[in-house]
């Protein structure tokens, strides 16, 4: 399917994405200032749907303003937990109209009790399967298909820490069946568990996306280990940051990840860095690895 996302996928060049949670309010001005440091650097800048329940800009609105201002490609998330199948076919609409490069198909993240009511009119296969709808340029309606509509370069999400690994399997190619052409994984930290997950998804025909997790500082990784489910492969790593202040956590969270990016690039589609930490230490690891990726790919 043609496409920048797409392409960038199929390259021999591994991708690099940049994971970035719109603003809170509604001003995007500061940043969108960090953001432009990514300009020439990375394939695409990938936006969270109100991730951890959290309300911020939405997600299109800001990816109007990332591709007319800054002019690089978006991968937009789109969550099942917050819209019901209209509100969902609408916003699918508007990022075609928009030229939005790729849409992650998502659950979305549970919402703390007592906040909104969550939606799920669609579980994200249903949603896999309106984006191949519109695809073929119908709207379900039956009539007057949208032959202007661009393809929409569909994807999906993945955990390679699952304790059920053989269950995880089964998951993903469930999705790449319902259309699915790659999936963006929780954050690796370690080239075992990538490369035992990456083993089955090319045996399905999926690329993988690897997300990468810069830790700030020692708080975050004893957060990973004590709040986030199936991260139980990774503590030997996260236990590493014990003892260290903040700027030594930075240093060697970016050498780290760094290393793992490296030895990763020439078998996987590519890796979206997240911004948990703060935008700041995502994009500084990005520029390093656009760095060594441009010396290594001239």
């Amino acid at each position: 399917m043609p496409g920048t996302v797409a392409e960038s996928l199929a390259s021999h060049r591994p991708a690099l994405w940049v994971e970035v949670s719109p603003p809170r309010g509604v001003n995007p001005e500061m940043l969108l200032r960090h953001l432009f440091a990514l300009r020439g650097h990375v394939d695409a800048i990938n936006l969270t749907d109100n991730a951890l329940g959290r309300v911020k800009m939405s997600g299109l609105v800001f990816a109007a303003m990332v591709k007319t201002r800054l002019g690089i490609p978006v991968v937009l998330n789109v969550s099942c937990r917050d819209r019901n199948r209209f509100a969902l076919m609408s916003d699918l609409l508007g990022a075609g109209a928009l030229g939005i490069d790729a849409v992650v198909a998502l659950t979305g993240d549970k919402i703390a009790p007592g906040g909104a009511a969550a939606v799920h009119d669609l579980d994200l296969y249903g949603l896999l399967a309106m984006i191949a709808m519109l695809n073929r340029g119908d709207t379900g309606e039956g009539k007057d298909p949208l032959k202007t509509l661009p393809a929409l370069y569909a994807g999906s999400v993945a955990n390679p820490y699952r304790s059920n690994f053989d269950r995880e399997v089964e998951i993903l190619e469930r999705r790449a069946r319902a259309g699915a052409k790659f999936v963006l994984t929780q954050p690796i930290f370690e080239a075992e568990t990538a490369r035992r997950f990456l083993a089955h998804a090319n045996r399905i025909g999926i690329a993988v996306i690897f997300g990468i997790l810069p830790i700030k500082r020692p708080t975050m990784a004893k957060y990973m280990q004590d709040k986030v489910r199936d991260l139980r492969g990774a503590r030997e790593y996260l236990d590493r940051y014990a003892g260290m202040n903040e700027a030594q956590a930075r240093t060697f969270s970016i050498r780290e990840n760094l290393a793992l990016m490296r030895s990763l690039s020439r078998e996987t589609a590519g890796f979206a860095i997240m911004s948990g930490g703060g935008p700041s230490l995502a994009i500084e690891l990005a520029l390093e690895f656009s760095k060594w990726r441009k010396a290594e790919n001239p």
